[in-house]
């Protein structure tokens, strides 16, 4: 419920002002754009502040709250923090269903859709089974806030076809004279399976293409489309000569470099090195013409037993490499300067047991003394390995107990820089759970999400952690923290950035405290986010 901040200004009388700014300075939040956090997708938030892992336990954390949806969630919640929205700023975060639904709720208050946009019926695949019962929007969407744009693809029953829309992210509108349908030479949109997440580089949204389990003759795809008036302005077929060479990379999204070279993992088909890429790192610029490439020397017994190369996606990690898994469970070391073509990779060696899926994986993230791989597969526990700057240890640093099943979850990361790093994994027996990054596989927390959407990995942004699942958006979160939007500036308090404020007695239609909830209050023209502490202000 929403209240005015003078009403809610006015039952402050049960307050007491801390003014030590060393107690509790305010939370750096931060913004998820885009699939796994950032252009070389590590897949990990290292601006996260409030969430560490002596507060991640089953005492101070748990589900907050959930919001329900009309169809499975396969693209990755993103979140935009202080966003004008409804007449006030907003947290907010932004959910899309295969129903072709997209979703705008508050990211801190349950119940609160600021809009929902349903943007056409989607396709039914007549006898693909792997994604059911409708295909709409699977792969995760992209935002550029300088605009106020998010960019998304739907798959229509009508056609059927492919469409990108432009939305603003204020109000839901389309922009930009969209939506457009997709085409391209060789391009069928019946086959066509739009699973990785979408990117915005230098003016062009990205989009790669697979297929529906490998049916018909299909092509592995990347077009490129203007941001500003979504015309198509590059083409690039995987197999223009050939056939197949999907790129669904599990979800995973190019990845890119800071010259702005692009980087995806293709599947099985044809490869020659001169036309065809499939199974193989491929490197483009952003003109979509290939720069290099490292393929398996195997690529042809892989290819032929369906061991896809790009049933994962690449993740970059410094000073100049891209790491990769494949569905044969080895991980791939190339070096971006030079990637060898076939057989040359940097280094290759067995992660895993043979599986079907990757699940957004590996995360990389450089703690307080060793640069981490995680890496989860299907058949498989998640593992830890560690990164010397020129090649990976082979030996795990450790291993989790639970092991994947064929259709496994996904994994993200946060941390506060290089200190308390909490990895993040969605199983597939439906349980969230929380490692210590550092000392893995410690398990922090864990708790059932209800039923999971395989490949699916959390967003963690302002201490709080978003789950798709088939029919909700679950947030879970320190349960006992009171969260408070507060007007700036603030009429009677007026306080100074680090003010804490224990809570004591706190009344009125406008709290809430909900048996798995924090108090919460939320003042229409709430600008900033204050963390109170419930108790003795520890």
């Amino acid at each position: 419920m929403k209240v005015s901040a003078r009403r809610a200004a006015g039952k402050w009388c049960g307050l007491v002002l801390l003014a030590n700014p060393l107690l509790l300075s305010p939370a750096l939040a931060v913004n998820v754009l885009i699939q796994h956090n950032d252009l070389a997708r590590t897949g990990a938030n290292t601006l996260e502040t409030i969430l560490t892992p002596a507060n991640v336990n089953s005492t101070n954390f748990g589900k907050l709250f959930t919001d329900s949806v009309d169809a499975q969630v396969y693209a990755q919640p993103l979140y935009v923090e202080n966003l004008n929205i409804a007449g006030g700023t907003h947290n907010v975060v932004f959910v899309c269903t295969e129903s072709n639904s997209v979703y705008a709720f508050d990211a801190d208050t349950a119940g609160v859709t600021y809009w929902h946009d349903s943007l056409g019926a989607p396709y039914t695949p007549p006898t693909c089974t792997d994604l059911v019962p409708v295909v709409g929007i699977t792969g995760t969407p992209v935002f550029d806030l300088s605009s106020g744009t998010l960019y998304v693809d739907t798959k229509l029953a009508a056609g059927p076809a492919h469409e990108l829309h432009a939305l603003d992210i204020a109000t839901g509108n389309e922009k930009f004279g969209g939506p457009v349908t997709i085409a391209a030479s060789n391009f069928s949109a019946s086959l066509q399976h739009q699973r990785p997440g979408l990117l915005l580089l230098n003016g062009v949204v990205y989009l790669c293409f697979g297929s529906h389990c490998d049916e018909g003759s299909y092509h592995g795809f990347i077009l490129g489309y203007n941001a500003t008036n979504l015309s198509l302005v590059d083409s690039f077929n995987v197999t223009p000569t050939g056939s197949e060479g999907a790129i669904w990379s599990g979800g995973m999204a190019p990845a890119v470099d800071t010259n702005g070279n692009i980087y995806v993992m293709t599947g099985n088909g044809t490869f020659d090195g001169i036309n065809n890429f499939s199974m193989s790192f491929v490197k483009l610029n952003g003109s979509l013409s290939v720069q290099d490439y490292a393929t398996p020397a195997n690529w042809q017994s892989l290819s032929g037993s369906d061991l896809d190369l790009g049933s994962g996606g690449p993740v970059l990690v410094p000073p100049h490499y891209v790491v990769g898994i494949g569905k044969d469970g080895e991980m791939y070391l190339a070096d971006i300067n030079n990637m060898g073509h076939v057989g040359n990779f940097t280094q290759v060696f067995q992660a895993g047991v043979t599986g079907d899926t990757i699940g957004k994986s590996p995360v990389y993230w450089q703690g307080p003394n060793l640069q981490y791989l995680f890496a989860l597969h299907a058949n498989n526990p998640t593992k830890a390995f560690e990164f010397t700057g020129t090649n990976i240890i082979t030996t795990p640093l450790g291993t989790a107990s639970f092991s994947q099943n064929d259709r496994c979850g996904g994994i993200s990361l946060s941390a506060n820089g290089t200190t308390n790093g909490i990895l993040w994994e969605i199983g597939s027996d439906s349980n969230l759970r929380a490692y210590d990054a550092v000392n893995f596989p410690k398990v922090l927390w864990s708790g059932s999400v209800g039923t999971y959407v395989k490949m699916t990995c959390p967003t963690i942004a302002n201490g709080k952690v978003y789950v798709g699942t088939s029919s909700t958006l679950g947030v879970w979160g320190l349960t006992n923290y009171l969260y408070m939007q507060t007007g700036v500036p603030n009429p009677v308090l007026n306080w100074a950035a680090g003010t804490l404020l224990q809570a004591t007695n706190l009344t009125g239609p406008w709290f809430t405290n909900a048996a798995v909830s924090p108090y919460m209050v939320q003042p229409t023209n709430a600008e900033m986010f204050y963390r109170l502490l419930l108790g003795s202000g520890q």
